[in-house]
């Protein structure tokens, strides 16, 4: 690959993605309305971070306004990773509608090119046993519908455009969003009241930022057809494992139930070669360091975050 395009780009992933792609030496089209006002210091650190590298070139637009077709006429790949703003404050429906016209327009765009989408463990819903790549969908949260729905949209691709589906359990790491329970205890330092929700709907299991990145790199550099991927950390109870590292205790998040769920990561590694992952407490050790780094820099912002 020699150029791409990013959507959601000074986002979570799509930071990070952008920092490794520009590593490698690849043109990165960076597109990122920046729609939420809460981000503004966010906005501002990551802008800063690309604005001196010649290959790094942001579009201030959202994407669903964005001359797509143009962007994307140059570019290798398109990684799309954006989601509608303020998605747990909108109606389902609503998520839905504006969520799959959005990746309706930016397939129609891709024509020929390769596209990797990032979708969640969270379009399985409820499971129990052992989920693969072909385990059925039956999504219960919005996220969760919205992605199902957008993968169906990506099912209906062309024949010469390559879609790589790509399945993410939760994904931590610095700059998380503070609505996850790892950032949330690190400014808190407490646990949410519903926090054991977050591990249902991810199946309990958590991967580090830069090694997902890595993967949806590897990838994109698949010619061969389109794929679905469910990364997933191989490890039983990997969420769990980083609540109890962050509260120094142990939590029990099964309730007494014998009844499990794991999301196998077998295509992954063989495919991917997805091993040799980040130590979630080497992780959250990271993560941790970066909050506080930014704490020291904007003690008012963060200050007013927990308000």
């Amino acid at each position: 690959m020699k150029k791409v395009l990013i959507t959601g780009a000074l986002g979570f992933i799509g930071f990070h993605l952008s920092e490794l792609l520009l590593d490698e030496g690849i043109e990165v089209v960076a597109v990122d309305g920046k729609v939420d006002d809460s981000r503004k210091v966010e906005y501002s650190e990551k802008e800063l971070f690309f604005a001196r590298n010649a290959n790094y070139t942001f579009v201030d637009e959202r994407i669903d306004d964005a001359s797509l077709d143009s962007l994307v006429s140059e570019c290798d790949a398109v990684f799309h990773l954006s989601v509608p703003s303020n998605i747990e404050g909108q109606r389902s429906a609503r998520v839905l509608e504006e969520g799959t016209l959005i990746t309706k327009k930016l397939l129609s765009a891709c024509s020929g090119k390769r596209l990797i989408y990032t979708s969640s463990f969270e379009v399985f819903g409820r499971r129990y046993g052992r989920i693969t790549e072909r385990t059925p969908l039956n999504p219960s949260t919005v996220i969760g519908k919205l992605k199902a729905a957008e993968e169906v949209v990506l099912d209906c691709s062309d024949e010469i455009t390559i879609v790589k589906k790509i399945r993410l359990p939760l994904v931590y790491g610095p700059w998380q969003r503070d609505r996850h329970v790892f950032q949330h205890y690190l400014q808190t330092g407490a646990l949410t009241n519903s926090f054991l929700l977050e591990g249902e709907r991810f199946h309990f299991d958590a991967l580090y930022v830069k090694d997902v990145c890595e993967a949806l790199v590897k990838a994109a550099e698949r010619k061969e057809r389109s794929e679905t991927f469910n990364l997933s950390s191989g490890r039983e109870g990997e969420w769990q494992k980083g609540v109890e590292w962050l509260i120094g205790d142990k939590v029990d998040v099964r309730k007494g139930s014998v009844l499990t769920c794991t999301v196998s990561n077998k295509e992954s590694v063989k495919k991917l070669s997805f091993t040799k992952l980040t130590p979630i407490e080497k992780g959250l050790e990271e993560q941790r360091n970066h909050f506080m780094k930014l704490q020291q820099l904007y003690p008012d912002y963060y200050s007013q975050q927990l308000e």
